[in-house]
């Protein structure tokens, strides 16, 4: 940690938990904790498996461990993504009082390190005289971080179902569907005719995430916020565009969507006219993510994704019509050579193409487990000149360190 002291205790500590993770004993430990289930959890272990064109957790592990914890240094915030791993060594420890610390080689982070509770706005019941299924609006959107309001069209990626998932994902599936959003897991009983499927299950979700989101917007305490539409993939570019351009029209009926930090994070459009008409709609950005930058990396990792000049042709089609700055794509950093990678990221900046990134970390049940996460010095690195070019080709993070849980961009762009 004394390594870097011309950088904040949060940025040091953050990209420490990103690139190791947290251990702690005993396993159960936070299935103890009192309230526990007020609080952002997720399972310690999650086990994908596709069977059929149906994905599941088949995990029988039982423990869970905070989702995100928020670090504070009395003037700044930051939340961070958190797994596990026994081989770390950050040791997460609760003192008497239920207080996090983290120890990192017998050393206390200089930090307050709090768990994040559910917002108490998602858990408000949605009136029968919408919709009448007994749903909450936790039940359509979730709360990232603090203050980031994310939205699924759907739940589940077709790549997943077809056998072709990137390598490094985990899809964080349920143990069992939603019945409020859509799921991919009931394609198959549609005889894959996505339209089919689409028309049984969008007039109740519709009306359910229409009340949500303006219940939200009108009624958080939130300083800002975000809003991050997203969308798994579907057969094909043009069955996902259908779905995203009719919810975010049936929602712009009532909703300006345009007066807030907003993003739609899709495959690559299948014409432009669909981009034109997102941006009538109200959507101010557009994230089409390529993950890895080399072109036979990018092969091997993303197989069911777009062909990779293709996949870079739209997103400069895009720029045309969102404008500089507007047409975003996230990358894992660590998957290529950090040297390409910054170049690359220099290339499509000059064109206006925005480069987030979120650190690699090995997840457990994927084809990339046995990866290493990226050397703590190069994503340091990284990341610093990364906010130089930001800065150079007036560009932004995207969110803020309240909501991205898994980069240091924005911390470094405030601190450079």
């Amino acid at each position: 940690m004394n390594k870097y002291e011309n950088f904040s205790e949060i940025v040091r500590l953050k990209i420490l938990i990103l690139k190791h993770g947290v251990k702690f004993e005993p396993l159960n430990l936070f299935n103890n904790y009192e309230n526990i289930n007020n609080y952002k959890i997720k399972r310690r272990v999650v086990k994908p498996v596709a069977t059929d064109f149906q994905v599941y957790d088949m995990s029988k592990d039982e423990t869970v461990i905070p989702s995100e914890v928020l670090l504070d240094d009395g003037v700044n915030k930051s939340i961070v993504k958190l797994r596990y791993s026994v081989n770390s060594p950050l040791i997460l420890k609760l003192d008497d009082n239920g207080k996090i610390n983290i120890e990192i080689e017998g050393e206390k982070a200089k930090l307050n390190i709090n768990l994040i509770k559910t917002a108490d706005i998602l858990k408000q019941k949605i009136p029968s005289e919408i919709i009448d299924n007994n749903a909450t609006i936790g039940d359509y959107i979730d709360i990232v971080g603090i203050d980031r309001i994310s939205i699924l069209f759907f739940e589940g990626c077709y790549n997943w179902l077809s056998g072709k998932p990137c390598k490094f994902c985990d899809l964080h599936p349920k143990e069992e569907d939603s019945v409020f959003k859509p799921s991919l897991n009931s394609l198959k009983n549609y005889d894959f005719d996505v339209n089919k499927w689409w028309e049984n299950k969008k007039e109740e979700y519709l009306k359910g995430l229409e009340y949500s989101l303006k219940y939200i917007i009108e009624n958080s305490k939130l300083d800002h916020l975000h809003i991050f539409f997203m969308a798994g993939n579907l057969p094909t570019n043009t069955d996902v565009w259908i779905i995203a351009e009719e919810t975010i029209e049936y929602l712009s009926k009532t909703i300006n969507l345009s007066i807030h930090d907003n993003y739609i994070n899709i495959a690559p459009h299948d014409k432009i006219e669909r981009v034109i008409k997102m941006k009538h709609l109200g959507i101010n950005q557009v994230q089409y993510n390529l993950e890895v930058v080399n072109k036979q990396n990018f092969e091997e990792t993303c197989p069911g994704k777009m062909k990779y000049d293709d996949f870079l042709s739209k997103m400069e089609e895009a720029v045309n019509i969102m404008g500089k700055g507007n047409v975003r794509s996230n990358f894992v950093l660590g998957l290529d050579d950090m040297n390409e990678t910054l170049e690359f990221a220099k290339k499509i900046s000059q064109k206006g193409i925005v480069f987030d990134y979120s650190v690699f970390q090995p997840k457990k049940c994927t084809p990339y487990e046995n990866k290493k996460a990226p050397d703590f010095d190069n994503v340091i690195s990284f990341t610093y000149e990364l906010s130089k070019i930001y800065k150079e080709y007036g560009l932004k993070p995207i969110f803020c360190s309240l909501s991205s849980r898994s980069s240091i961009v924005n911390e470094l762009y405030r601190e450079e």
